[in-house]
């Protein structure tokens, strides 16, 4: 997909794509048992009641702090349990992956995602919260080493605001990563296959939103995301949720800002879309719609101080200097007046 910039840029990158995920991936019936250590949450909860008789269980609930993981990290150690397995949504499996991380037993890791952001059983770091309520990011390659399962019967009891969510979230995901100047060969035809899987949408698939979401996320690894996800980001730091639905709220007002400046047809064509940028943002909305996202910021319960505040942070992420054209600060800031004020 060609598409045009002006003004000065970074280099693009060499071409080169490191793995990020090297683990394997399962598909079955999650079977807990008295060796493992099981990390739950509300979305995991009715799999390990129906999943077997776990040796230990620890239940947790979001926002997901990093004292968490290092609590997690002690009882490892102390009980040296021979798998760690973590069920629920991508806070969730972060807290165990960081716990994995920081401790010295070393059990197996398994990541079973059935909430939302499955995304992160994929995804070589974690995202978590200090002490002092900012997120901490933290990086390692070894946390793509984790192994995944996917249930799909525990998948299809997922709550469907839940499952829209995910996917409206996993396909803003991939469309950033084809609007990326730093995206090449392989992960252009990583987050093409994965939006194509995404757009299916089958009621009784319920494995292809999340396989989608990894080849998205796997895509993204090496490239980074654009400028939804730079200001949702802090936006859902700050205010101490999630930011998926914040990325998707505010996938549509990027995509009208950038206009007919770039060339839709790689995202156009799996949306089922012309590829005009007016006809993708209709589409965006309509997956935000039946995600139950807000319209608009304000709306979604967000001050205007609030947003404003967020821009900083936002003008540091990495995928800023890889965006179609240049964003200053006051040029964001104008955008996200629209996104939280509305038309």
């Amino acid at each position: 997909m060609e598409v045009p910039h002006a003004g000065p840029h970074p280099t693009p990158s060499t071409g080169e794509h490191r793995v990020a995920f090297r683990g394997v991936i399962h598909t079955g019936t999650l079977t807990l048992g008295p060796g493992d250590l099981a990390l739950l949450d509300p979305a995991g909860g009715d799999v390990a009641a129906t999943a077997g008789t776990p040796g230990d269980v620890v239940r947790v609930a979001y926002p997901p702090r990093l004292a968490d993981a290092e609590a997690l990290a002690v009882r490892l150690d102390r009980n040296r349990p021979e798998r760690l397995v973590a069920v629920g949504d991508g806070s969730t499996l972060d807290v165990a992956k960081q716990a994995w991380r920081l401790g010295t037993a070393g059990p197996e890791l398994l990541l079973a995602p059935v909430g939302g952001e499955p995304w992160r059983a994929f995804a070589p770091f974690t995202s978590l919260y200090g002490r002092d309520g900012s997120r901490v990011s933290r990086p390692d390659p070894a946390l793509g080493d984790a192994g995944v399962l996917l249930d799909a019967a525990a998948l299809s009891r997922r709550p469907q605001r839940v499952r829209h969510l995910h996917r409206a979230d996993s396909i803003v995901h991939a469309v950033e990563v084809l609007l990326s100047r730093r995206t090449q060969e392989w992960g252009r035809a990583l987050a093409a296959a994965g939006l194509s899987a995404l757009c299916r949408d089958a009621p009784n698939d319920d494995l292809a939103g999340v396989v989608g979401a990894g080849l998205v996320t796997e895509a993204f690894a090496a490239t980074g995301l654009g400028l939804a996800h730079a200001a949702a980001s802090p936006l859902g730091a700050h205010a101490g949720r999630t930011h998926d639905a914040v990325n998707v709220l505010l996938a549509p007002h990027v995509v009208a800002y950038w206009g007919d400046r770039v060339d839709w047809r790689a995202v156009a064509g799996p949306l089922g879309t012309s590829p005009r940028a007016d006809a993708v943002a209709a589409r965006l909305t309509d997956l935000a719609d039946l995600a139950g996202v807000p319209r608009t910021l304000c709306a979604a319960g967000f001050s205007w101080e609030q947003v404003r505040a967020a821009v900083p942070a936002a003008m540091r992420s990495s995928g800023m200097p890889w965006l179609p054209g240049p964003v200053d600060e006051a040029t964001l800031t104008e955008l996200l007046r629209r996104a939280w004020a509305g038309p």
